[in-house]
């Protein structure tokens, strides 16, 4: 386990958007300790190098939010040895885009493509179940945690913000973390040409609207997260997550 959170976007080499959420500070002074949770984008194209980091930085746990046909397109997790990858998709429905993916001829139509994403994710039950089952492992204690989806933006934005609120975790502090997948932008760009057949040659140019992240998308899903639960309290008693389970969250998660 690291002594200091790892930043480093492409530190499992095949992957990218990596990075630590260790150093993230609560509303009080206290930080998240390193090497215990940790986001990126897919991990099918990890190296055997890239393996080895992920052994190395000591992630027993790996969530993947795809749905079956982004896997079936994309291939599964490469982990090593000892580290499990369990499938938790957000929407149990085969066929379903990642929001990169979204065939959108202009900006604005890709930002309400984003914005009505982030508004189903409170509702959707495959990612209530997916967030329930990455704070027991975190709460379980078994060794580094990682979350992923695609391009590690959305999904797992979404996932490590609602984690990072329930352990007190400062907004401020949420919200810059969220924001540096924008440095995910080229990679992703690069992925999706790889990934869907004919996309180089496609009229349809996705913007950073599409690619990246902005405030808004998290501030209109957490919005109407309020408004369908009441608030976020309301929305962790829908996720599973009783005051008990919260405060060991915490205390798993957070130094003294």
């Amino acid at each position: 386990m690291p002594d200091a959170p790892v930043h480093d976007q492409f530190a499992l080499d095949g992957a990218w958007n990596f990075r630590d959420l260790g150093g993230a500070r609560t509303t009080d002074g206290a930080t998240v300790r390193p090497g215990l949770f940790y986001r990126a984008s897919e991990l099918s194209a990890l190296s055997e190098s890239g393996q080895r980091s992920v052994g190395d930085l000591g992630i027993r746990t790996v969530f993947d939010f795809r749905s079956g046909s982004e896997i079936d397109r994309s291939g599964a997790d490469r982990v090593p040895p000892g580290v499990e990858s369990i499938s938790v998709p957000f929407e149990i429905v085969r066929g379903v885009r990642a929001p990169h993916e979204a065939p959108m001829q202009d900006e604005q139509s890709q930002v309400e493509y984003m914005m009505r994403a982030y508004a189903s994710f409170s509702a959707l039950d495959g990612a209530s179940h997916a967030i329930k089952r990455v704070v027991d492992a975190i709460v379980e204690g078994r060794g580094g945690v990682l979350v992923h989806c695609a391009a590690g933006k959305d999904r797992a934005g979404w996932t490590v913000a609602t984690v990072l609120r329930a352990a007190g975790i400062s907004e401020d502090d949420i919200v810059a973390d969220y924001l540096r997948s924008n440095d995910g932008i080229e990679p992703l760009l690069a992925h999706v040409r790889r990934t869907w057949v004919g996309a180089a040659d496609t009229e349809v140019r996705p913007t950073e609207a599409i690619l990246g992240v902005r405030a808004s998308y998290l501030e209109h899903g957490l919005d109407v997260m309020k408004s369908t639960h009441g608030s976020f309290d309301g929305y962790l008693t829908h996720l599973g997550i009783d005051r008990d389970l919260r405060r060991r969250l915490t205390a798993a998660l957070v130094n003294d």
